[in-house]
This record gives C-alpha cells, structure tokens and sequence, in this order.
C-alpha cells in the first residue's frame, strides 16, 4: 500500500446525529498528508462529527498526526467529535508514542 485512499461515507451515531465516516489505506506521511488535510477540511464544513478509520494505514508520521491533531481541535471546539477507529498496529505505535492513543479513541 504506497499511497493513500480513501473510502467516506454518512453514517449515523448512538445518538442519531451524522457522522462523516473515512476509511484510510495505505500510507499518511509527508506526500499524502496535503490530501488528508484537505479531506478533513471538507469534513469539517458538512459537519463536526467525523470518524477515520485507520486500521489499513501501514504508516503515520508526525505530519499525519498534525492533521489528526487539527482535526480533532477544529472538531471538539465547535461542539463535535473526532474518533479513531481500529487504528492499526502501526498507528497504535506512533499514537502511544506521541501520547496521543487515549485522547483520540
């Protein structure tokens, strides 16, 4: 999995509200974060409540995790929520790391 793809779709959540979903293959890193970004960035204007699964990222890197970070702030502030769903083992490893894993499941 070299580059990165994604799969969104509206679903909803335990409280009825729409929750943007994304699923993630392949690789976050410095060549595919402008694309990640720029999908949240989407996101965000249809909605404050997104969900990303990662469990078919093979790779994070500390730009993956600034628009992780981004998202989740832009989400909470306007009275959202940003969830991680099934990171993989690798983005477990990154997020454990950066201290990151409890605050973003």
């Amino acid at each position: 999995m070299g580059e990165l793809t994604f799969t969104k779709e509206m679903r909803k959540n335990y409280e009825g509200k729409d929750v943007q979903w994304f699923e993630l293959k392949g690789r976050v890193n410095t060549a595919s974060a402008e694309d990640f970004d720029k999908e949240m960035t989407k996101a965000m204007k249809d909605g404050h409540y997104i969900t990303v699964n990662m469990y078919n990222v093979t790779l994070l890197t500390s730009v993956g995790i600034r628009v992780i970070l981004k998202t989740y702030k832009l989400c909470t502030s306007a009275g959202g929520k940003f969830l991680l769903e099934k990171p993989s083992q690798a983005v477990e490893n990154v997020l454990g790391l950066s201290a990151l894993e409890q605050l973003l499941k």
